[in-house]
């Protein structure tokens, strides 16, 4: 699948936004983490289409054929009341800026906070990336690639020639940095104990969706699944440009889901990180 050399992604993702993203930043992937800038009051996402209309199409041979289901969290130690859905952003933001995460709020696009992120990370378990009403905002700057010479022969006369190709430039994983860095700073028992406190809410959204019949909480945790799958490059990634958007040269990369391809493009130092703080956020996830 292509992607534009133009602002790209989302982190989707990223999935620790997700966990965090509602316990967290309304988050991570998730995902998973650009976003278009809304024009005017956005829609209500419980009016729009079901999104997996829209999503690309993953190769038959990435999509899993058997999917687990994981017993809902318990709930929260000391309940507290919850506001209703359609009221609950600004609720979620100050118990996110309570986090006292520097960047985390600043990411979040403050509509629809949950349904946006329970809508993220249901693409995520796909293996997809959210193109439309992404919970976090993108990243600076457009993709970043490094046009480089080789020597190749195959004239008439054996002579060698210069082919230009391309790669993923370093330039590229800087635009992910400051995501990386909310990840990695977040408290995940904090971040837990807002998911917990707001799963109600959560899986209320998830029904909304109507995708599937399993709990908001099995799809997080297959989410996180899907983004703890991606391969990891070795050495550079090489590119080739053949028309308006750059595609991996390797046919294997290049068939590859939309959530581990941006895991490639965010570059091998952030892609551990966010692998990091994803399994310690798994493991809280699934202790009762």
């Amino acid at each position: 699948m292509a992607y534009s050399s133009s602002p790209a992604g989302s982190m989707s993702i990223a999935a620790k936004i997700g966990v965090i993203a509602v316990a967290t930043a309304a988050i991570v992937g998730v995902g998973y983490y650009f976003v278009k800038d809304e024009v005017g009051g956005p829609p209500k996402l419980h009016e729009l289409p079901n999104p997996t209309a829209t999503q690309q199409t993953i190769a038959p041979d990435t999509v899993a054929v058997d999917k687990p289901i994981y017993d809902e969290p318990a709930p929260a130690p000391v309940p507290q009341p919850l506001p209703d859905l359609d009221q609950s952003d600004a609720t979620v933001l100050a118990a996110l800026k309570a986090l006292n995460v520097n960047g985390l709020v600043e990411m979040i696009i403050p509509q629809e906070i949950l349904r946006k992120f329970v809508r993220a990370v249901n693409i995520l378990d796909e293996g997809k990336i959210i193109t439309e009403y992404r919970p976090i905002a993108s990243p600076q700057g457009a993709f970043a690639a490094d046009s480089f010479n080789v020597k190749v022969g195959g004239g008439e006369l054996g002579e060698q020639q210069d082919v230009e190709q391309y790669r993923i430039s370093p330039k590229n994983y800087l635009r992910y940095t400051l995501f990386v860095q909310v990840i990695s700073a977040l408290d995940s028992d904090a971040a837990i104990s807002l998911y917990k406190h707001y799963y109600p809410l959560l899986n209320r959204a998830h029904q909304e969706l109507g995708m599937s019949k399993d709990n908001f909480h099995s799809v997080l945790i297959r989410a996180i699944d899907r983004v703890l799958s991606a391969p990891e490059a070795n050495g550079d990634v090489i590119l080739i440009h053949p028309k308006v958007y750059y595609e991996f040269a390797d046919p294997a990369l290049e068939k590859l889901p939309g959530i581990h391809k941006l895991m490639l493009r965010m570059g091998p130092d952030n892609e551990a990180k966010v692998k990091a703080s994803l399994r310690n956020a798994r493991v809280k996830l699934l202790h009762k």
